[in-house]
């Protein structure tokens, strides 16, 4: 009798072993469709090297998007008028070109929003009111939602909150424009200057050599070669208050400037190219 009871008890224990084995695995299959319906995107966060740090020259920017509404209200005294503004901080491998990241744990309806140029339209940061004070100065793309498909595309596998990632990218903005490239920049709007005295500035700050970590890009109007974005690589992570000079890496081979050796350096105003 006592070995029937045993026995009941045993087929007892193992069908409600069963029930939960089979219900874990059903767990697991129905949040994994539910993850893939929603658009999830395996996370790439912190499994990178660098930072591409993309400053915009933004009186050149708005010669070529005059309707957005930041370049409908650059003034000559505003900020970037006379200083780099931020257009964003991207997670980089330096070591595999064909590596991306972006738009890590997004949803893919968040992403749809994003690929149609509807920033306004996906969700508002946490962002405190110093960040997003300081984020309207250094970024006057914030005007057109700048900062929503920044965060989204790139700062999401930065493995920062929203709020750092963006005190961060404010920091770098301010320290580069107190630079002497900052400020050779500002004392040349109008002019048109050479690559290599802009590449000297640069290391009267971060030391000789420390071009090859600086990459400028170029637009063309009406024939005329415009400075629209420096590009700085910079090592991962970005401690407070760490040396700048410190965290300078190169980019791979493939990561080219387009600037030519001589370039304008754009007016605020909707000015068009100079008259060479």
């Amino acid at each position: 009798m006592v070995n029937k009871n045993r026995a009941v008890r045993e087929r007892g224990m193992i069908t409600k072993n069963i029930l939960i084995f089979s219900t874990l695995v059903l767990f697991i299959l129905v949040s994994t469709a539910f993850a893939k319906d929603q658009g999830y995107k395996k996370s790439s966060t912190g499994k990178f090297d660098s930072y591409v740090l993309a400053l915009s020259w933004q009186p050149a920017f708005c010669e070529t998007k005059p309707d957005k509404k930041e370049c409908k209200t650059q003034t000559p005294d505003r900020y970037d008028a006379t200083n780099l503004a931020l257009h964003g901080l991207w997670p980089n491998k330096n070591t595999d070109k064909k590596q991306t990241f972006g738009f890590c744990g997004v949803k893919k309806s968040i992403r749809k929003l994003d690929t149609a140029n509807k920033w306004c339209k996906m969700p508002s940061l946490n962002l405190t009111d110093e960040t997003k004070k300081d984020l309207t100065q250094s970024m006057p793309g914030y005007a057109s939602c700048l900062e929503r498909h920044e965060w989204y595309k790139h700062g999401t596998c930065s493995g920062m909150k929203a709020d750092k990632y963006f005190s961060t990218s404010n920091l770098l903005v301010a320290t580069f424009a107190a630079t002497a490239m900052g400020q050779y920049i500002a004392a040349n709007v109008g002019s048109i200057i050479d690559a290599d005295d802009l590449f000297k500035e640069f290391e009267k700050d971060f030391g000789e050599g420390s071009r090859d970590s600086l990459k400028l890009h170029c637009t063309k109007l009406e024939g005329v070669n415009m400075l629209v974005e420096v590009r700085v690589y910079l090592a991962n992570p970005i401690p407070a208050g760490g040396e700048l000079k410190d965290l300078l890496v190169s980019p791979p081979a493939h990561e080219k400037g387009s600037c030519p050796q001589t370039f304008f350096i754009d007016e605020a105003g909707l000015s068009g190219a100079p008259n060479m």
